[in-house]
């Protein structure tokens, strides 16, 4: 019976002593960890945000429905066009850019601008000649008013769409992706008021 005692004592002692060797082990790599990691500095996380921003746009496409019409003292001409429009929203950086590390929590604060429509493709288009325009041709100047409106048309459901609060998340989640890659938490704010649409070129 005492060697029995003696046994079990012994190896209740032998698991003790793994269990402070595993804890032991743990905490030197945890402090490995901490220590070996690598600091990014804020000129550098600037820096892939602006490359990422570069190539980042979010799309949609959108149905719409056109209608031009000019009168003269003869007759009144009218065309309905139905089309569909690629429309690209991404980020001006150089509009507003701020990035805070703060090295002791491993995180990174991001400012971002709102995103804006940066393009417009109209694509698909259907016409339809409503009423008489064999008398009451259009002309260049119509054709340029009719490319103009077919494009405000697009940029007003663009913005009644889901597209800029879609590009808001995807940057978010893409820059949170990135830097949890370098071993930090990121932050991510929009500020300023949502834009008004306007398409660049």
């Amino acid at each position: 019976m005492a060697g029995s005692r003696v046994r079990r004592n012994n190896v209740k002692t032998l698991i003790g002593y793994l269990f402070a060797a595993a804890v032991g082990v743990l905490a030197t790599l945890l402090w490995l960890n901490q220590t070996t990691r690598r600091e990014i500095s804020q000129d550098f996380a600037a820096a892939e945000i602006q490359r990422v921003a570069k190539a980042f746009s979010a799309e949609q496409v959108i149905v719409f429905n056109y209608k031009h019409k000019r009168s003269d003292l003869i007759s009144t001409a009218q065309v309905s066009i139905l089309g569909k429009a690629r429309v690209f929203a991404g980020f001006d950086l150089s509009k507003h850019l701020r990035v805070v590390v703060d090295q002791k929590k491993r995180r990174v604060v991001v400012e971002l601008g709102q995103p804006e429509i940066v393009g417009v493709d109209v694509f698909d288009q259907a016409y339809q000649y409503e009423k008489d325009w064999l008398w009451n041709r259009f002309s260049e100047e119509d054709r340029d008013s009719i490319a103009r409106g077919m494009r405000q048309s697009v940029l007003q459901q663009a913005a009644s769409s889901p597209l800029l609060r879609e590009a808001r998340d995807s940057m978010r989640d893409f820059l949170a992706a990135m830097m949890r890659g370098h071993g930090y938490a990121a932050d991510v704010q929009f500020i300023g008021l949502e834009p008004t649409p306007q398409s660049k070129g």
